[in-house]
């Protein structure tokens, strides 16, 4: 077997290390000092419950899958939250404690999206300069890394924005309570949770989904350039072409009947 060289080792080796202790701190900061506030931790359900996480982390870094760090470990933060929804509830999340609790997900977030996306690659054979190295980078190039930094601070401060009036509006608060008196907690966390999915939502479709054309090339444009190209050199154009001319000379044959009745 050959073995990957010594570089490529540490590097991966470095990458997992810093997934780890951004993933501990955002386990630590949502689920074990929430629980240890509420004295959740008590229970031996909870406390199963409250390792589970830290079980997916390990297993997605073992595995190095990204699906696993950026989607299962997430979704495994919410379980014991489901089961004590008094972990996300406002008294124990202050402003300064939240927006510490935010940077370090989306550290976590931008961290392992960067690690897992980024591999060495092979050494080259050979390596040869080209000409187009030398020229300035593009205004289209220049102009689209712009929309992407723009992406990412919109997918930072839009669910953050709303997460903290849901949290700590009073007003937001005060309609929950005087619509569930006795259930905040239970409402806030669900809200939460409708938030962070709706959020979701909205980003899959709306955001990535206007830029998906821009991101990987409008497909279908290319399809169609590429068929029509094909019908040119064979010198046979579409029946559509056929089915147009045709409903044009009986537009017009109509036309001219209605003007000679």
């Amino acid at each position: 077997m050959i073995q990957a060289p010594a570089t490529a080792r540490r590097w991966r080796a470095f990458a997992d290390a810093v997934a780890l202790a951004l993933g501990a701190n955002v386990w630590i900061s949502i689920v074990i000092l929430p629980a240890s506030f509420v004295g959740a931790l008590r229970s031996a359900v909870l406390l199963a419950l409250a390792a589970l996480p830290l079980a997916v982390l390990l297993i997605g870094l073992g595995r190095r899958s990204e699906r696993v760090l950026l989607g299962l470990f997430p979704a495994a933060l919410l379980v014991p939250i489901a089961v004590r929804p008094d972990l996300a509830s406002p008294h124990v999340y202050g402003p300064i404690r939240f927006t510490v609790v935010a940077l370090g997900l989306v550290a976590y977030l931008l961290g392992v999206s960067f690690f897992t996306s980024f591999h060495e690659p092979p050494a080259p054979v050979s390596v040869r300069p080209l000409s187009s190295s030398q020229a300035p980078v593009p205004v289209r190039w220049r102009r689209r890394e712009r929309i992407y930094w723009a992406l990412v601070a919109a997918s930072v401060v839009f669910p953050a924005s709303l997460l903290w009036h849901v949290n700590f509006d009073e007003s937001v608060q005060a309609l929950i309570g005087q619509m569930y008196p006795g259930r905040v907690a239970l409402m806030t966390a669900l809200f939460d949770v409708g938030v962070i999915v709706a959020w979701l939502g909205l980003y899959l479709h709306v955001f990535l989904g206007a830029l998906r054309p821009h991101r990987t090339g409008d497909r279908d444009l290319v399809t169609a350039i590429g068929l029509i190209q094909a019908d040119a050199r064979r010198g046979r154009p579409r029946g559509r072409f056929y089915v147009g001319v045709a409903a044009a000379l009986a537009s017009m044959a109509l036309l001219l009947l209605l003007r000679h009745m």
